[in-house]
């Protein structure tokens, strides 16, 4: 009950924590790690088997990996509640693919300098053992870490420690779990985080598409969502749209007006208006009675209301 308060309004933590879960088990049960594993040499390299570097960011290696990343995902849900769903959503596809082009890119790098096969043979081993969102999990850290405030701090032992230190202990545990293994993905993890926040060729601004933001909402929602997410969402998302759309509709009306009093200000009056007002307020003197009817609307009688307040 308490992970379902906390998971809401993270309807994609939500789906990545089930598909992380049901993937790990389908594989485990189903003896397919090996065929998901992301081994660059000679899979990707040599039989174009791309579609590994996908389901790899699915699959742990282990069901212990699996409760620790979980975990993560789940203090995780705080950079969604930041980002918004479908920027969140936008993040992770980036992240995912510059990071393991990136690993591709390494290793197939270290491959052709005969100088550093040995080093090439281990980063392939380090990447195909690398099972799991490691990328992903690592990258949405460095938005963690650069985004979130410290709210707290507290002195242990002599040493400061922040609120945001739990998370840290949480993803070092992959690090004396499998540190040799989790190195790559953790390194090519954050490069691809500041390269997301550099806005390469504008990567921090691109998005899915609106409608397959509206069919996953309509089709994969309702499925992880609670009853009583249920019950309430469609009516809550509703009255948003409604109470936006009025609020653009009163911003746009105001701008219109705006325009409209600039426009008509920018107008020279009539000379025989600003004559005839002259001539009634001799003490008035030109560019006030001007600026009067601009005020007005070039109606004499509200222009001379405004001179006679002023």
């Amino acid at each position: 009950m308490s992970a379902a308060v906390g998971l809401a309004g993270a309807p994609l933590t939500r789906l990545w924590i089930f598909l992380l879960c049901a993937s790990t088990i389908l594989a485990s049960t189903m003896g397919w790690k090996s065929k998901v594993r992301f081994q660059i040499m000679p899979y990707i390299a040599r039989d174009w088997q791309v579609w590994r570097a996908a389901l790899s960011l699915f699959v742990f290696d282990s069901f212990i990996e699996l409760a620790t990343g979980v975990a993560l995902v789940y203090q995780l849900r705080r950079i969604e509640r930041i980002f918004g769903t479908r920027k969140f959503a936008s993040f992770l596809f980036v992240a995912g693919l510059v990071g393991q082009t990136l690993s591709i890119a390494a290793v197939c790098l270290l491959a052709c300098m005969r100088a550093t096969v040995f080093a090439s043979i281990l980063a392939n081993v380090a990447v195909a053992r690398a099972s799991g969102p490691f990328v992903l999990l690592f990258a949405s850290l460095h938005q963690f870490y650069t985004r979130m405030p410290v709210l707290e701090r507290r002195r242990s032992f002599g040493v400061e420690i922040s609120d945001k230190a739990v998370l840290y202990f949480m993803a070092a545990n992959f690090l004396v779990l499998r540190l040799f293994v989790v190195l790559v993905p953790m390194a090519v993890g954050i490069a691809a985080s500041m390269i997301y926040n550099a806005n390469v060729a504008g990567l921090k601004y691109w998005r899915f598409p609106q409608w397959m933001t509206h069919v996953a909402c309509t089709l994969v929602l309702p499925w992880i969502s609670s009853s009583s997410e249920q019950s309430g969402g469609s009516g809550r998302l509703v009255d948003m749209l409604a109470a936006r759309n009025a609020a653009v509709q009163r911003s746009l009306e105001q701008l219109r007006q705006h325009q409209q009093m600039h426009q008509q200000m920018a107008e020279e009056p009539a000379e025989e208006l600003v004559v005839q007002l002259q001539s009634m307020f001799p003490n008035a003197g030109r560019e006030q009675v001007v600026q009067a009817l601009q005020l007005s609307r070039n109606d004499p009688n509200r222009a001379a209301a405004i001179i006679l307040e002023h």
